[in-house]
């Protein structure tokens, strides 16, 4: 490394590391599945942040020679500090202060002469350099958690089970259709079954986003495929967009619109080759992953509006849906 410029572009390259270790990766796999001791992505990156901001305020200290005066530190105890620090932030919160707090160890080191990079300062009896003290073991910290996470991700991926994903599939759509087929037109036209909605209403709304999954589906597997391309900034303008384009459908068209839906899903799953499942690619949702997931994520949308259904059969009907 010749030249400040020199160290920059290893700084940069340690930091790019770690984040192309986690590309590609669903925002449940960044904050709720760990990678290692309990950690999840998120944690690692909270962690990542809490060091970054001690370089930040020892840095200056070694430039003026007082590298005597860093104080110690007890590595657990600032780790689950860093972590608990970022724990209720979201994740947006967590990626830009990874972005930030990079940048401001960037900025201290551009503001150095190339010099001072190797000069030698005691601290505690012990000779250390900006090179050993810092910009190394920063490489290294990076590069130890970027191959964790790269042989976490093979795990993850080795462990996708393509027929656990279809009977999950199945059994969440089946659970919806065994009570949803026991309804009367009554039933499902009545707009206070849910919230505002009516029964028809929910059905269409979850064959609108199992059509946009199916979509980004097909994009994944196949990158020649147009991308799903939202129009709003958030779900539930979509949700409310959606709802306006099927206001005026019947009850038999929606519930047509669901099952072609779902059977269009069946006939997409069956396309699949075993490695396909791991293929990864944007979601409708602002989110992205695996096709395995995607499709999870589309059964679990089933299972998220079936208490809709219990709740409005027990009203309508004075006992539980069985």
């Amino acid at each position: 490394m010749g030249s400040i410029a020199d160290v920059i572009a290893y700084l940069e390259y340690g930091r790019s590391s770690l984040l192309k270790s986690i590309e590609g990766l669903s925002k449940r796999e960044m904050t709720e599945i760990p990678v290692y001791g309990g950690w999840t992505i998120k944690e690692v990156l909270a962690h990542v942040i809490g060091w970054d901001q001690r370089v930040v305020e020892v840095l200056p200290l070694v430039v003026q020679d007082r590298a005597d005066e860093i104080p110690d530190v007890e590595v657990e105890a600032h780790n689950q500090q860093s972590i608990a620090a970022w724990r209720e932030k979201s994740w947006a919160e967590v990626w830009a202060a990874i972005q930030s707090t990079h940048q401001q160890v960037l900025n201290g080191i551009a503001a150095l002469d190339h010099i001072e990079i190797d000069k030698r300062h005691e601290r505690k009896g012990r000779i250390i350099t900006i090179r050993t003290y810092i910009i190394n073991i920063m490489i290294e910290h990076q590069r130890e958690h970027a191959d964790e996470i790269e042989q976490w991700r093979k795990d993850l991926d080795e462990a996708i089970d393509p027929e656990a994903v279809r009977a999950l599939v199945r059994q969440s759509r089946d659970a919806f259709m065994t009570i949803l087929d026991k309804f009367d037109e009554a039933d499902v036209l009545d707009k206070s079954a849910a919230g505002v909605w009516s029964i028809s209403n929910v059905v269409a709304h979850i064959a609108d986003w199992e059509r946009l999954a199916l979509e980004a589906a097909h994009h994944i597997k196949d990158s020649s495929q147009p991308p799903v391309q939202l129009a709003f900034d958030n779900t539930e303008d979509w949700n409310m967009a959606l709802a306006a384009e099927r206001a005026n459908k019947s009850w038999q068209e929606n519930y047509h619109y669901l099952r072609q839906t779902y059977l269009a899903t069946e006939d997409f799953m069956a396309t699949l080759g075993p490695d396909e499942w791991k293929l990864r690619g944007p979601y409708p949702w602002f989110d992205q992953g695996t096709l395995a997931e995607l499709l999870i994520q589309t059964a679990e949308h089933y299972t998220d509006h079936l208490p809709d259904l219990e709740r409005w059969y027990e009203e309508r009907h004075g006992e539980p849906k069985t």
